[in-house]
């Protein structure tokens, strides 16, 4: 048996780096994953990589735009309709530094609205939409995807906007886990260093920039998608039944370094 057979997941940003190295740790323990995001194309291959892994239906793509409260609510209720029910969410969807970076005078009023919309208020939509079919499941685990950023500043990329939203993350997992501790769904945020994703391509194919931005993790290197996944795998599992509320860090030791 898998760490998540008979568990329906629903993942945002579910097509690329993070999002779909997670779903498919996630239907390889026995979980089936309806993932999220505006990139048809990168859906239909993630679905066709899932198809030959572990069979047709395991993994469904559906469209949306998670800085839409409408889209938000839509894939929710269509991931309940494809499985019958919702026991996890990982809402991990965001829009990165290389297009919302910069300090709060340079970062334009649109930009930041755009940060604010898909990294914050998307996170809480698809809570909204989630919340009562954890519920009428018996409960569930919530996952959300903060950043370092949230927790330490850094010179080779400031982004003000992005670290904000992701610091409100940790607070909205927090207040999150006390009011739907009773109704057994626990939430809990992840926060990623510095990974290796087409978010941070252009920082770590630059070998200036690269070595700047490692020269602080102890561990030397950047994180792989796949150490999120399996951060994520734990925490949506049952082995973690007792934890909520909690920012677990997996960041190579930077934020203490």
């Amino acid at each position: 048996m898998g760490r998540l057979s008979g568990k329906v997941a629903l993942i945002t940003g579910g097509t690329t780096g993070i999002g779909l190295a997670t779903a498919l740790r996630f239907a390889r323990e026995g979980a089936r994953v309806a993932i999220v995001s505006n990139e048809p194309d990168a859906g239909a291959a993630a679905v066709a990589a899932a198809d030959a892994a572990f069979g047709p239906g395991v993994v469904r793509y559906l469209p949306g735009d998670v800085a839409r409260a409408e889209d938000c609510a839509r894939v929710v209720r269509e991931a309940v309709e494809a499985f019958g029910s919702l026991q996890i969410v990982f809402a991990n969807a965001a829009v990165g530094t290389r297009t919302v970076g910069g300090t709060v005078e340079s970062i334009g009023e649109e930009l930041w609205e755009l940060a604010y919309r898909t990294n914050l208020a998307g996170v809480a939509e698809i809570c909204r939409a989630a919340v009562p079919h954890l519920r009428a499941a018996g409960g569930g685990a919530v996952l959300l995807t903060s950043s370092s950023s949230a927790l330490i500043g850094t010179l080779v990329r400031p982004s003000h906007a992005y670290a904000a939203m992701k610091g409100a993350l940790l607070a909205l997992a927090r207040a999150m886990a006390v009011s739907y501790g009773p109704d057994r769904i626990r939430v809990n945020a992840i926060v990623p260093g510095m990974i290796r994703t087409r978010l941070t391509a252009d920082v770590l194919s630059d070998p200036a920039m690269a070595e700047r931005a490692l020269a602080t993790v102890p561990l030397g290197f950047p994180g792989e998608p796949d150490d999120i996944a399996y951060a994520a795998l734990y925490l949506a599992s049952d082995e973690a039944r007792f934890v909520t509320g909690a920012a677990l860090v997996v960041d190579g030791g930077a934020t203490i370094a």
